[in-house]
């Protein structure tokens, strides 16, 4: 589990996926893993679980998976861990079961670019190909990727030390994490490949709790949020957090932090 991750397709892709499995029985958690297929046709129950994990790089997502998440967190009380980056981007649709393609669009709904305030309507902001076709992935988990910060990593500065996710990693306001990883494409830090930050989408009471230090102010943002039933959804909006976890002690520990906070309430 602790080999390095290197090639394009596998520091996005399952073997990047496992660390996270293996980080999962080293702390002697219990879980089950489900396909997305399996979120997409309602045979995962998530009324069965009190916390559902995605990682990595889950970037295409259909339409009901998102609704699906979406009410659980913000109707139901369902705890969502975002361990991933560039993650809910882009709809998708299902062919059977062994295909899918991109949902079909020639231009933001309204009229806007990516990554920028739609001319026609100054309150709106598309900050995503997802935004198309349905709405913004920062609704749901609280942030979404840029281009600044792409293919680069980096370590995560802490700027809400007091937060509970930090307790017992001694780390203080302007302390560091992050620093060890096994992506080897992208070597550098938890904070990196591809970064998700905050947009204007992102849920009111959203709290940033760190941010990674790649150029150009492209570092992924770590934040929370609660909803009014008991939901509740942390995100690390990083593609490398994952290879981090069996090598950084503070990436381990934070990770740990939130699966024990959301198992209690």
């Amino acid at each position: 589990m602790t080999d390095p991750i290197a090639g394009r397709l596998p520091c996005g892709m399952a073997p990047a996926e496992w660390p996270l499995l293996g980080w999962l029985e080293r702390e002697s958690l219990q879980y089950d893993y489900y396909s997305e297929l399996h979120l997409h046709n309602g045979e995962l129950d998530l009324d069965q679980y009190t916390i559902l994990m995605i990682s990595v790089h889950p970037e295409y997502w259909s339409r009901e998976m998102y609704q699906r998440v979406k009410e659980w967190v913000w109707q139901r009380g369902g705890k969502l861990i975002y361990l991933g980056g560039n993650g809910l981007n882009c709809e998708v649709e299902f062919l059977g079961e062994d295909a899918l393609r991109f949902k079909t669009y020639l231009a933001p709904a309204n009229g806007g670019e990516l990554g920028m305030p739609d001319p026609k309507n100054p309150d709106f902001y598309c900050d995503s190909r997802m935004v198309r076709t349905l709405e913004s992935e920062a609704n749901l988990v609280g942030v979404v990727c840029t281009d600044s910060g792409i293919m680069t990593a980096a370590p995560y500065k802490v700027l809400n030390a007091d937060h509970w996710a930090f307790a017992g990693t001694g780390l203080s306001n302007g302390g560091l994490f992050g620093e060890n990883s096994l992506h080897e494409r992208i070597p550098g830090g938890a904070s990196g490949h591809e970064t998700d930050k905050r947009s204007p989408h992102s849920p009111p009471g959203t709290e940033l709790l760190a941010k990674g230090t790649n150029c150009d102010d492209g570092g992924a943002e770590i934040v929370c949020y609660e909803t009014p039933s008991g939901g509740a959804v942390f995100s690390v909006g990083s593609i490398t957090w994952v290879p981090s976890l069996l090598v950084d002690d503070a990436v381990s520990r934070i990770t740990a932090n939130v699966v024990a906070r959301y198992l209690k309430e």
